[in-house]
């Protein structure tokens, strides 16, 4: 959403509030102790949600590891093999010496595992997944899930904990921990041992968090099943998007963005933010599960034309700004809205301030042009660049000043790597190197400030590039636009209320892509080298050519946060800059996500998440499976995966 927030989205956000108020989500919302969205309080009359009874089976004891001593009664222990998806487990019997009732089976190994399949039957009740509904007189549903207990913490889980910056607190991970799980009856659609898998249900883990919503979390969820029941279903069918998915883009959310933004007048906001959390989700068909984010909640349901009409459906709401809000029929929300918002909205949406249009325009005609001026100084020899620099500083009457900045960047960019692939230092063109990066520090928001963390990282100077980087955070706000879109009309407003330049403007409100060319090879990371020669012809649309390797800014901030913290050895830091990168690549509109992936896979393989790096790779294979440097990845991955074992036997 950086940088395209509409000036009229705070008062809407107060109007849809208040109408969400009287169709019963007011801020004393009671709690409850059964499932679903009758316990979570996050239903109204007009979405008429099921009622969710569970049931745990109490005579039956489950296990994570075999016990020391003899269990009593019947027991069983949860087990996956390589065949088993993230998510589920078999659970297979330990009363060898016992007569098994019905329902069991052999897997593929052998072993006596308990089918989920038809586990529990209730006459007269229709099978919906681990589910059994029947529809009442009154119209409502009912849900009838039987369960398993696992009273600890499931190992599958385990790293959940370490992937957390602030959301949830420390006090609600402990307490959530110690709920346990649920085994439900229910397989992985894909899996040809559906019939003998049972899934993970943080049931309890997930009431405790949306107990812990404020208003305008509440809110926020409850207008995504709202939109879910009046735009997708109708387009989509009522499995292509469920409930469960929008309330894991609102735990996502939270965890992604500062606790203050969940406040009244940001409501709208926050309710595209997980649109667009949904829609990046849609897009590379992964919807990661909170606690297990390996486990992908869109097998089965999203892909071919469902996949293609949800994310039509998606992106047309997200185009609409907001305008959607006033058409939704449940419990009449899109009519109370349109009577608390009167004419405003329309006015707001129609009405612009004299110039801004055409001072947006400017602004990105200029980011264009400036990125062509890169393009072409970049090209040319390095004794011409100097020369050319030179005239330009001598003569910036006549040159933008702003384009000094930029050539100034690319030119010592490119005079630090000609003195490093010497081999022999020479200090002086170094230093040299270094005054022309700070000048270009002046160019935007983050381009010419994170060339010069690179170079800091390059020389060992991790202080001065924790710096660097330290400002590029303090600098980064939701007035950012990147270099492709017209800036938002609050932060032209800004632009007009300080008097600002052209100029002035884009260094504080532009962050442009950062670019490297075939002369900076010895200050770029690795899989930029090999994105730059390897990938040809990838991207038509892409304005740069095949011999430079583009990356953006925000994802390549974490980049380098992350290298600085591994050389330093600030384990805590290192994952949170390795937990941001993977938000930025999986849920942000990223425009270079293939360098985006690349450099995140290196950055896995570097902490030894072979498996991860995998998985990421595979997402960059499905995204695009031609000109793709994934391909070469894959290979380096093996070859590292071979030396770490071997080096562990």
């Amino acid at each position: 959403m950086e940088g395209n927030i509409p000036a009229y989205y705070s008062d809407v956000s107060f109007r849809l509030s208040h109408a969400l108020d009287k169709v019963g989500l007011s801020e004393h919302i009671p709690h409850l102790y059964v499932f679903g969205s009758q316990a979570e309080a996050t239903t109204t009359q007009g979405l008429k949600s099921d009622v969710d009874i569970l049931a745990c089976i109490n005579d039956i004891s489950v296990l994570q590891s075999t016990p020391s001593l003899d269990t009593s009664g019947l027991a069983y222990i949860m087990v996956s093999d390589a065949s088993t998806p993230p998510g589920y487990v078999k659970l297979q019997t330990m009363n060898r010496d016992s007569v098994l009732p019905r329902h069991h089976s052999f897997d593929s190994f052998g072993n006596s595992v308990l089918c989920s399949r038809n586990f529990y039957s209730a006459n007269y009740w229709e099978r919906h997944g681990p589910a059994h509904k029947k529809i009442c007189d009154s119209g409502h549903s009912v849900d009838f899930v039987p369960a398993m207990r696992i009273r600890y913490w499931p190992c599958q889980a385990s790293q959940w904990e370490n992937r957390i910056n602030s959301y949830p607190s420390q006090a609600h991970i402990l307490l959530i921990k110690q709920t346990g799980a649920l085994l439900v009856p229910v397989g992985h659609p894909l899996s040809p041992e559906s019939h003998l898998e049972w899934r993970i249900s943080i049931s309890y883990g997930e009431k405790i968090l949306v107990w812990q919503f404020n208003s305008t979390q509440y809110k926020c969820y409850v207008v995504l099943k709202m939109i879910k029941k009046h735009f997708v279903q109708p387009k989509c069918g009522d499995k292509a998007l469920s409930s469960y998915h929008c309330k894991t883009s609102v735990f996502y959310a939270l965890q992604s963005t500062p606790s203050f933004l969940w406040q009244p007048e940001n409501l709208l906001l926050c309710v595209e933010l997980c649109l667009r959390t949904l829609c990046q989700w849609v897009q590379i068909g992964y919807c990661p599960n909170f606690f297990i984010p390996e486990e992908n909640m869109f097998d089965g349901k999203v892909y071919g034309h469902i996949q293609v009409q949800l994310l039509a459906v998606l992106h047309d709401l997200l185009r609409q700004e907001g305008k959607y809000l006033l058409s939704l029929s449940c419990d009449g929300v899109g009519q109370r809205l349109t009577h608390l918002c009167q004419t405003f909205l329309i006015d707001s949406v129609n009405q612009t301030k004299d110039g801004v249009e055409s001072m947006g325009i400017t602004i990105v005609s200029l980011t264009n042009f400036i990125a062509i001026s890169q393009e072409d100084i970049a090209l040319q020899d390095l004794d011409e660049k100097i020369g050319f620099v030179k005239k330009i500083c001598c003569a910036h009457t006549t040159i933008p000043e702003v384009l000094r900045c930029f050539y100034s960047s690319s030119l010592g960019s490119d005079l630090a790597s000609q003195c490093l692939a010497y081999g022999v230092i020479d200090k002086e063109r170094l230093d040299i190197a270094h005054e022309l990066l700070s000048l270009g520090c002046a160019s935007d928001v983050t381009s010419g400030r994170l060339k010069l963390a690179a170079f800091y990282l390059i020389q060992d100077n991790f202080i001065m590039a924790e710096h660097v980087l330290h400002l590029i955070h303090k600098n980064y706000s939701y007035l950012v636009s990147d270099w492709s879109t017209i800036p938002t009309e609050g932060a032209l407003s800004k632009m007009l209320e300080n008097n600002l330049s052209v100029a002035e403007f884009v260094r504080q409100y532009v962050a442009l892509p950062v670019l490297y060319f075939q002369s900076d090879i010895h200050c770029m990371p690795q899989a930029l080298i090999l994105k730059m020669f390897l990938s040809r012809g990838c991207d038509i649309s892409d304005p740069y050519p095949s011999q430079c390797a583009c990356v953006d800014p925000k994802f390549f901030l974490h980049y380098l946060e992350y290298q600085c913290y591994f050389q330093q050895g600030k384990a805590s830091h290192k994952m949170a800059a390795l937990n941001n990168m993977m938000w930025v690549v999986f849920y942000t509109n990223l425009k270079y996500r293939d360098s985006a992936l690349s450099l995140l896979t290196c950055c896995l393989m570097q902490d030894g998440k072979y498996m991860n790096a995998w998985k990421v790779l595979c997402i960059s294979m499905r995204l695009q499976n031609e000109h793709n440097v994934a391909m070469w990845q894959i290979a380096f991955l093996i070859k590292d995966a071979f030396r770490f074992l071997n080096h562990r036997q």
